[in-house]
């Protein structure tokens, strides 16, 4: 938070190191920016646990993101292709298949 010129109250700081720890560096960076921003619209001194919360809800890490789409996976679409349709299907886009044809 030093490093980014943003204040933050004790409580939020224990909240994002332990986002930090079970996600990314680079993730817990991007929360303190936009946490930041979101203190700054509510006119606040410093960054608070619900703006780390607020934004926490708003962007999701690598690893809620693998979550989610393997929960969803099969609400996407072409999830109904079964795996050979899908390989042959893949075969016809390639460069060489349009240069064999």
């Amino acid at each position: 938070a030093e490093e980014e010129d943003v204040e933050m109250t004790s409580e939020a700081k224990d909240l994002l190191t332990k986002i930090g720890t079970e996600s990314t560096l680079r993730y817990a960076i991007h929360l303190i920016i936009v946490s930041n921003l979101v203190a700054m619209k509510r006119k606040a001194q410093e960054v608070d646990v619900q703006d780390i919360r607020k934004v926490y809800s708003l962007f999701v890490d690598v690893k809620r993101s693998t979550q989610f789409l393997m929960e969803y996976q099969q609400d996407f679409m072409f999830s109904e292709l079964n795996e050979d349709e899908g390989e042959a299907a893949m075969r016809d886009d390639t460069p060489m298949a349009a240069a064999d044809a």
